[in-house]
């Protein structure tokens, strides 16, 4: 597991008819990595958050993953 940003689209609380980019802190394994650049296209990506529970989302709403360098 490596440490990623993820951007993702998601409801705006203030207006649920709108959608707004949100930032998560994550870690992906090898295989989501693989699933997200691959041919065949996924329907949900799962990731895993900083306390430690899974985080499944549509891949639709997935807008981007940048790679975290550890200073």
């Amino acid at each position: 597991m490596k440490p990623y940003l993820l951007q993702y689209w998601a409801y705006n609380e203030k207006d649920e008819t709108t959608t707004v980019l949100r930032s998560k802190d994550v870690l992906a394994s090898d295989e989501t990595i693989a699933a997200m650049m691959g041919v065949k296209k996924h329907q949900y990506l799962k990731f895993m958050i900083a306390d430690g529970q899974d985080f499944i989302i549509s891949a639709d709403c997935v807008h981007s993953l940048t790679s975290k360098i550890s200073d």
